[in-house]
């Protein structure tokens, strides 16, 4: 590839701008958030108590009362009403920044939000606050319905602001936007989106159009993105921004002649590609197999003058790493380097997880490329040390996964869900049950919320060590709380250890529970043993 080693050039500062709106859409990044609201103040330690006692308050009552619903549908009424002893809680006058705080706690929880509490609490609070702390406050609510699909509630709120004249703003909008495309609701998405002025919120923007593109986007609704695009030709003119992402749609879609037509549209349009233009359709001729012509199209983008960046050479190193080409993966890297594109972090997880990876199982390359990455300031986060956990897992080196462990400490490196379920399995698998709880235990300091695979984990230690009490609680909180549906080896290992303890209340309770869920099918009654069974 001789090409590759023409001289770069450099964007102005002019440039750089919608370059950047568009990066993420070509290193397989989030789509771009709208800008976060301002952080509440901090609160003291009485308050901090006071929140952990109100957060715990709610999911116990929720525990206690599973049945408890919301209205679903308008005038939404009767909103539950909040419980003595919650509201005996709540001090008078209330911190204004505390029902923030615990409804951005509620955001982190991904299952098992004690909704018609927190509606209570809302409206218990509502008219006790100032004003200036509302907007906020109902940004945060209408974001956690949302984010649950309670959209019509959602939606009253929003009104219930318009009414109120508690301002909205555009982020609020685009949030709610996004929360509508990634539950498969382009049509309310795209009708939001127009009526942002009926709210206050300003009209739509081409920024704001090019977020809705990209969220669009990421759910692969190229019809209904093009839809959108069209809809605003003739409000504003397409700019590179705006057919860059809509290419980037027809991409993601897998529909490459859709993303070559408006690729030729917009240079006839006299609007020319730019270096995410090229990485989007690159990438995605990458992805369909059709390496010969990612490799054509990259040799017209050298030809036409724009040079390929750090994204152009990920994207092409990402279609070798998930085909398990590791020689190609060290060769673009090779390539790079002699253009002079400096690797980002997506590159050095490409790398690690490619001498991590079958075939290769290199974890003193993947150590040393770790130390190059920090050396040269680029900070890792827990995708860099995941693959490397996995290889230790397969090793069952439990001493390098220790030293991993504090390594990622070292660096202040946040684990994720991944990373816990790793070590979970590699400690559980050293029968280090001390370390297990240890890292259960972190776990929750940190905030990480557990998946499926984290309470199969667990299970799997506890009934490895006889703990049918753990093991049951562990299960009954899976399927209760979480909703999470338990793989048949380790439901059928917990009912199993339970009758050989001898608790058979338990284990039909454990069964009643599955089959309400509809996780395993309804036993008959014709005893114990055909209940296991029908397991």
């Amino acid at each position: 590839m001789a090409l590759l080693l023409k001289p770069s050039r450099h964007l102005t500062p002019a440039g750089r701008l919608p370059l950047l709106l568009l990066r993420g859409l070509c290193e397989g990044a989030p789509s771009p958030p709208p800008p976060p609201a301002a952080s509440p103040p901090p609160l003291t330690r009485e308050e901090a108590n006071l929140l952990d006692a109100l957060h715990a308050a709610l999911l116990d009552h929720r525990r206690a009362h599973p049945a408890a619903q919301l209205p679903a549908t308008p005038p939404f009424e009767p909103i539950p009403s909040l419980p003595p002893t919650i509201s005996g809680m709540i001090p008078s006058p209330t911190p204004p920044h505390l029902p923030l705080h615990l409804l951005r706690r509620l955001l982190a929880l991904h299952r098992g939000v004690p909704f018609p509490e927190t509606v209570a609490f809302f409206h218990h609070l509502v008219p006790t606050l100032p004003a200036e702390s509302l907007p906020d406050l109902y940004a945060a609510m209408i974001d956690l319905l949302a984010k649950h699909r309670h959209f019509p509630l959602a939606r009253h709120l929003l009104d219930e602001m318009r009414e109120r004249d508690i301002p909205v703003s555009s982020q609020l909008i685009l949030a709610l936007v996004r929360r509508y495309v990634r539950a498969d609701m382009p049509s309310e998405a795209a009708k939001l989106f127009r009526r942002m002025e009926e709210y206050g919120a300003g009209a739509p923007e081409p920024t704001a159009l090019a977020f809705i593109l990209t969220a669009l986007s990421k759910k692969r609704l190229a019809s209904e993105a093009q839809a959108l695009f069209e809809g605003y030709k003739s409000v504003f003119p397409p700019d590179v921004v705006l057919y860059t992402t809509l290419v980037h749609a027809w991409c993601r879609a897998g529909q490459l002649n859709e993303a070559e037509r408006v690729f030729a549209e917009m240079q006839q349009s006299g609007i020319m590609p730019n270096v995410y233009t090229y990485t989007a359709v690159i990438d995605a001729m990458y992805r369909a197999g059709q390496v010969p012509r990612a490799q054509e199209l990259l040799c017209q983008m050298i030809d036409s003058g724009c040079m390929p960046n750090t994204a152009t050479f990920n994207a092409i190193m990402r279609a070798h790493v998930k085909a398990g080409r590791s020689e190609q993966v060290l060769q673009v890297h090779n390539q790079m380097r002699q253009l002079g594109c400096e690797p980002d972090i997506i590159t050095y997880n490409f790398l690690i997880e490619t001498h991590c990876g079958k075939g290769q199982g290199n974890l003193d390359a993947a150590l040393k490329l770790l130390a190059k990455m920090t050396a040269k300031g680029c900070a890792p986060d827990c995708h860099t040390f995941n693959p490397m956990f996995k290889l230790v897992l397969v090793l069952g080196n439990i001493d390098a996964a220790r030293k991993l462990y504090e390594r990622m400490r070292e660096l202040q490196i946040k684990p994720n869900v991944v990373t816990y379920n790793l070590l979970l399995k590699m400690f559980n698998k050293e029968k280090s049950m001390d370390m297990v709880l240890r890292m259960k235990k972190e776990m929750d300091a940190e905030g990480v919320e557990p998946n499926g695979n984290t309470y199969e984990a667990l299970i799997e230690a506890f009934c490895g060590r006889g703990n049918w009490r753990r093991a049951h609680s562990t299960l009954k909180e899976m399927v209760e709380e979480k909703s999470f549906k338990p793989s048949k080896p380790v439901y059928v290992m917990v009912l199993t250890l339970l009758r050989k303890a001898g608790q058979l209340r338990k284990h039909e309770e454990l069964v009643e529970l599955m089959a309400d869920r509809g996780f395993i099918s309804r036993p008959s009654n014709d005893g114990l043993c055909s209940v296991l069974a029908a397991c």
